[in-house]
C-alpha cells in the first residue's frame, strides 16, 4: 500500500502560520544576539551565540521547508525526521550557550523570546515526529 499523499504532506510540513511565527521570533532572537546587551564572563561567548543562533535559523528554515521536490513519500518522511533531529541538536547548542550569559540589559528579553520559541518548536517537533514515525511504521508493517 502506498502512502496517503495528504497525510504525508500534513506530516512533513508545519503549518505556514507557525513557520511565520518562528521566523519572526528567530529574527528577534538574532537581533538580540547581535545588537543586544548580553554579558558573560567568558571571552568570545557572544560570537559563539551569534553563530549558533544563525545555525539554528538555518535548521529552522529547513524544518519548515517544502519537501515536495523529494520524489518518494518515504524519503520525504525520512528527510523530515532527519531535519527535526538536526533542529533539536541546534536548539540544545543555543540553550547551552544562552545559559552561560549572566547579565545585560537585554538578557531577560533574549531569554523570553528563546523560551517561547524553543517551547513552541519542541511541542511541534514532538507531535510531528510521532506522526512521521507512525507513518513509517505503518508502511513497514504493510510490507511485511
Amino acid at each position: 500500500m502506498d502512502f496517503d499523499p495528504v497525510a504525508v504532506q500534513a506530516a512533513v510540513r508545519p503549518d505556514a502560520g507557525l513557520c511565520h511565527r518562528w521566523r519572526r521570533e528567530w529574527g528577534l532572537l538574532m537581533d538580540l544576539a547581535v545588537w543586544g546587551e548580553l554579558r558573560s564572563t567568558q571571552i568570545g561567548l557572544p560570537g559563539k551565540l551569534r553563530k549558533r543562533v544563525l545555525e539554528f535559523g538555518e535548521r529552522l528554515r529547513s524544518y519548515g521547508s517544502d519537501r515536495g521536490w523529494i520524489p518518494h513519500p518515504r524519503e520525504q518522511i525520512k528527510n523530515a525526521l532527519s531535519t527535526s533531529l538536526q533542529t533539536r541538536e541546534s536548539l540544545e547548542k543555543v540553550s547551552e550557550i544562552a545559559g552561560q550569559f549572566s547579565s545585560g540589559a537585554d538578557i531577560a528579553a533574549f531569554r523570553a523570546v528563546w523560551e517561547a520559541l524553543s517551547a513552541a518548536l519542541m511541542a511541534d517537533m514532538a507531535a510531528r515526529e510521532e506522526l512521521l514515525v507512525r507513518l513509517l511504521n505503518q508502511q513497514y508493517q504493510e510490507e511485511v
